[in-house]
């Protein structure tokens, strides 16, 4: 008898560790028939796609139409759809993917792997990338892989690699793989009816939505285990400086603390940032209008990199082929041109150095772009040309006039 009341305890004690905690139903805590309800209902009814990578199988959706590609990356309690509002407003103009993170993923390196595996099958090279909380997190590592790959980047209500996270959460990472998963759920849903919930003015939407979510202990953990893994960002080389960077946070975030909050400003100090105001942690959910209106502002702005680029690209290609007639309409009137030799400065005519660039005829030089900054309508570039052994550094002042950057002064000095 005894030994059959152990075995029933311990099945007990085990059911209590795995039971899953079932989603609940949207539809039978959100009554309204109101617009997020419908876009919603019929947001679910479409179908998702796969892919396995390495023995884990990712879900995802993809959609829409348009030659720019939107990759939207969930929290750490979400799934594909928490993005519906945002990818049903964005797929008559963009083409749209987000996936759900698979439980087994427990590093960001594994994360980048089944992103890349999604990319490759929808043909994506491509893209701009928009995460929020442990998505934003994912976002900036992504931008730190793929820098030729990222068009724009948001990161919405999240946070830069950083130690306070595992510092105050040291002791409760070592208890809660003990903990049963039925307790756990039970303190996510205490934290979202006093925190989170409150935190967005009681919106009623978030608080049918958010327990839709799935949920497992395991998923929570290694999900905790993605925003804890470090990377080191490098956001001041010019291969990240140039994508343009939105940071979107709340002043009342209560799962972003302020300290996070302004060190992600500090970190990416070129971002453009908006504060929401009091939206909370989810202003995506419960400020849509104005999310999605701060968002299309963001991508339809052109990148004044990519715009400069094209004049110092240019500028390459004439000199290259020696084209004196387009390096002439590249630089604006009165332009002038310094250069350093035998311990001097010396300053010359835009005409004699057109006519030195005649003399000398075709090159084919390496050159490369070494870095840049831009403010306003003035931009400043620094450039390395290689000839065989010798090489020289060009320093680019440029001003925009209308829609057309133009160069005003050029510095250059032999490097070797």
């Amino acid at each position: 008898m005894f030994f059959l009341f152990v075995i029933l305890l311990a099945i007990i004690i085990l059911a209590a560790y795995l039971w899953p905690v079932k989603p609940e139903n949207f539809f039978a805590l959100y009554p309204k028939q109101d617009k997020p309800a419908r876009t919603l209902k019929e947001f679910l009814s479409r179908p998702v796609k796969h892919v396995d990578v390495d023995g884990v199988r990712w879900t995802y959706y993809s959609g829409g139409s348009g030659d720019t590609s939107i990759l939207f990356a969930h929290g750490m309690g979400g799934a594909y759809q928490l993005w519906w509002q945002q990818i049903m407003y964005f797929e008559p103009h963009y083409r749209v993917i987000s996936y759900t993170l698979p439980e087994p993923v427990d590093n960001l390196d594994d994360t980048a792997k089944g992103i890349e595996a999604i990319l490759q099958k929808e043909k994506v090279d491509k893209f701009i990338v928009v995460g929020t909380s442990m998505g934003g997190y994912i976002a900036q590592y992504l931008t730190h892989i793929w820098p030729g790959r990222v068009l724009k980047a948001v990161y919405s209500n999240t946070f830069p690699p950083n130690k306070l996270i595992e510092q105050k959460n040291a002791r409760l990472a070592k208890i809660l793989p003990w903990v049963p998963t039925i307790l756990i759920a039970k303190s996510g849903e205490k934290q979202l009816r006093e925190k989170l919930v409150p935190a967005a003015h009681n919106d009623s939407l978030l608080a049918a939505f958010l327990p839709t979510m799935p949920f497992s202990k395991k998923q929570f953990l290694n999900r905790y285990k993605v925003l804890t893994d470090k990377f080191f960002p490098q956001p001041d080389r010019y291969v990240y400086k140039r994508i343009p960077k939105l940071i979107i946070e709340s002043a009342n975030d209560p799962l972003v603390e302020k300290p996070l909050r302004e060190a992600l400003k500090k970190l990416y100090t070129g971002a453009q940032v908006v504060n929401m105001g009091n939206e909370g942690h989810f202003p995506y959910i419960t400020a849509t209008k104005r999310f999605n209106g701060i968002l299309a502002t963001f991508f339809r702005a052109p990148n004044p990199y990519v715009e400069a680029e094209k004049t110092v690209y240019t500028y390459f290609q004439a000199r290259t082929s020696a084209d004196t007639s387009a390096l002439r309409r590249l630089f604006a009137g009165g332009a002038r041109l310094w250069f350093h030799t035998d311990n001097d400065v010396r300053y010359m005519e835009l005409e004699d150095y057109l006519q030195h660039v005649a003399g000398e005829g075709i090159r084919e030089p390496y050159i490369r772009i070494i870095d840049g900054q831009i403010d306003g309508t003035l931009g400043n570039f620094i450039a390395e040309f290689r000839y065989g052994d010798a090489a020289y550094r060009d320093y680019l002042q440029l001003v925009k006039a209308g829609s057309q950057w133009r160069i005003v002064s050029k510095a250059f000095e032999k490097i070797n």
